[in-house]
């Protein structure tokens, strides 16, 4: 049975008194929702069309922005501002990003509840197993959908009607919803429609707050409403791109493609190659260096007996004089490249220059930002190659870039979670973790390691905290460093590691532990009620909690999985704590984010506040690292650029 959403009174708004009553009967309840209608998605290039205000007393006031005469844009924004009341939206980034670039100032919005990042936090990790109807894999995941339209059905039973169709013989009322302008007829079932979104939000609220509550996630959700305001003004800042310079690399890297695809042809006709066509029986001599059979066909039949075409499987062979392996990975780093040039160059609007990412503030179980159309988190950081790409982000006339990152940050919070008494004294001491593990491991004095010692030690660090084998430790410095050590040594190393940092292997063990215990998590749905189920959970220092549900005896968790999420979470919380901070205190309309990059804040700020805002930026992230990981120091850096480069 379908339930329909629940409103005594709708109120077309027709004049500013209206208006104003509204808003005041919000200060009443202290607690409204708001939702938006808007012309398209982009905020740089569309209006909000329509504002509904929802009410506890089961009130739904919808004004036209686009007719009304009086400043509903601007009122839209004190109330985003107003502490005084809680604002329950869905996609507040969204709502945020419109109405900021409608009155052109920053918006400072305090008690916001989103519901989909509330949604998102509850359920994180959780999935549902539905038949594949494949004979081998008879079940595949099923994740919860997070959409107002599932969060009505799943918590209320209540199916909302899509305000964006009408019957195809009401032209008008499609041509309306397609190019609305002022004066425009809003029909009774676009009304309906959007009082209908608007009437559910604060029932939903009711519901994931009590969920969040009952989880103890409150701190997480607080966390995620503040930080939207932030990613909304990374969106509509946007990052100046030289599209000169960047079409020009794009024609060299084309042309480099061309090059090691000849190279590679030229050497498989050379060989004899024959390669079968995806249909099976024709033949060709053309190897695809797109197509890992082809790739390893090639090489088993020169006598390396490859499993697989992964690149540290490829560096290995290189390392060991394989020149194919070698243009095979340059042609994948080639155009790796030039797929990045060619995503931004695609996005690059014709009004100011600037590009646009997307930000999504949980896109994953760990909490860490993605982006997308395009993807900033894929501005190089490393390699030789990586000053040249990053050289072409470039400040507005007159501004600088202000770029802070974190000090060994993922060895910082790995001490705070384990504990572990070395590491927390090499932090105390400032004594360089790399080098203190190559002097570990070496039996070499700490101020004699090379930094060839140095970085095999950091490739130890970094894959062993997450519960590399020796095996894979082996590979690594194969493929890395082109030097084989016999699997006794590389076992040898591990044991060496793990009776250095003793906490770690403890943490490591508890764990492990963790997989085969499991925690009461709370659910809700309209069906049920509040229930609980026992899933199997890791958390961050912070308190974010990933999920896996448990069928039967079953568990999808992986080590890797218990020891990835509380590091990879807690450093995801701490850039969001950080963003929110640096948003609040230095942010300005001069002054802005303009970019997350993992464990980067990126600011673009006026040339003569700039070496003031890199000291600001820096003191925030060491003070909220140490506030959060304590008592491990935590430290950062914070440059002036002239381009993301340097």
């Amino acid at each position: 049975m379908t339930i329909s959403p629940e409103y005594s009174r709708i109120i077309k708004i027709e004049s500013r008194q209206e208006w104003q009553s509204a808003l005041q009967e919000a200060e009443k309840f202290a607690i409204c929702a708001l939702r938006i209608l808007t012309t398209g998605p982009d905020p740089l290039s569309e209006r909000i069309w329509l504002a509904s205000i929802a009410l506890p007393n089961k009130t739904v006031s919808i004004a036209d922005c686009l007719e009304a005469d009086f400043d509903i844009l601007g009122d839209l924004a004190c109330l985003l501002e107003n502490s005084r009341i809680k604002k329950v939206l869905f996609d507040a980034k969204t709502a945020v990003s419109f109405i900021r670039v409608a009155v052109n100032r920053k918006i400072n919005a305090r008690n916001l509840f989103d519901l989909m990042l509330a949604s998102q936090v509850c359920w994180s990790g959780f999935h549902y197993l539905v038949p594949s109807n494949s004979p081998k894999n008879p079940w595949k995941k099923q994740e919860p959908d997070h959409s107002l339209a599932a969060l009505a059905e799943r918590h209320l039973g209540i199916v909302l009607a899509p305000i964006d169709q009408e019957s195809n013989s009401d032209a008008d009322e499609i041509d309306a919803l397609q190019h609305p302008s002022p004066g425009r007829f809003l029909s009774p079932h676009l009304i309906e429609g959007v009082a209908g979104e608007s009437a559910v939000l604060l029932p939903i609220y009711l519901i994931l707050d009590e969920l969040l509550a009952k989880n103890e996630l409150q701190r997480i959700a607080d966390l995620e409403f503040r930080a939207i305001c932030a990613l909304a003004e990374m969106e509509i800042t946007g990052i100046y791109l030289d599209s000169c310079r960047a079409e020009r690399m794009v024609q060299e890297l084309e042309y480099e493609i061309c090059r090691l695809v000849w190279m590679i042809q030229d050497e498989a006709k050379r060989k004899g190659f024959v390669a079968a066509s995806q249909d099976g029986r024709k033949l060709s001599c053309y190897l695809n260096p797109e197509r890992q059979e082809e790739v390893m066909a090639y090489l088993n039949k020169r006598g390396y007996a490859v499993a697989c075409t992964k690149a540290e499987v490829l560096r290995g062979l290189a390392a060991a004089g394989c020149a194919f392996a070698e243009a095979i990975l340059n042609y994948r780093h080639a155009s790796f490249r030039l797929a990045f040039l060619n995503s931004w160059l695609r996005h690059l609007p014709s009004r100011d220059g600037r590009v646009h990412p997307q930000y999504f503030q949980i896109p994953s179980t760990t909490g860490r930002i993605s982006s997308r159309n395009p993807n900033a988190q894929q501005i190089p950081r490393a390699g030789a190659d990586a000053p040249a790409f990053r050289s072409l982000f470039l400040p507005s006339p007159g501004k600088r870039f202000v770029k802070a990152d974190f000090s060994a940050i993922e060895l910082a919070i790995i001490a705070c979670l384990s504990g572990d008494a070395a590491m927390q004294e090499a932090f105390r001491d400032g004594v360089d973790l790399h080098r203190l593990t190559a002097s570990k491991i070496s039996g070499t004095v700490i101020d004699q390691v090379t930094d060839g010692q140095r970085q095999a030690a950091k490739i130890m660090n970094f894959l062993l905290i997450y519960g590399g084998s020796a095996k894979t430790l082996q590979y690594k410095i194969l493929s890395d460093f082109g030097r084989f050590i016999p699997l006794e040594e590389a076992e040898q190393a591990v044991a060496s590691f793990f009776q250095t940092y003793r906490g770690v292997a403890e943490w490591h063990k508890r764990q492990i532990a963790e997989m085969s215990y499991t925690v009461i998590h709370h659910f809700h749905s309209c069906i049920h009620g509040f229930f609980s189920l026992p899933v199997t959970a890791a958390s961050t220092v912070l308190g974010r909690r990933r999920i896996w549900p448990r069928f039967g005896t079953g568990i999808r968790a992986s080590r890797f999985q218990m020891f990835n999420t509380p590091c990879q979470g807690t450093g995801a919380d701490l850039i969001k704590l950080v963003m929110s901070e640096v948003y609040d205190k230095i942010s300005t309309e001069n002054a802005r984010i303009i970019g997350s990059i993992h464990d980067e804040i990126v600011l673009e700020v006026p040339e003569e506040g700039a070496e003031e805002a890199a000291c600001n930026l820096q003191q925030i992230m060491q003070r909220i690292g140490c506030q959060l990981l304590h008592p491990i120091p935590v430290r950062a850096e914070g440059r002036v650029l002239a381009t993301l480069a340097g």
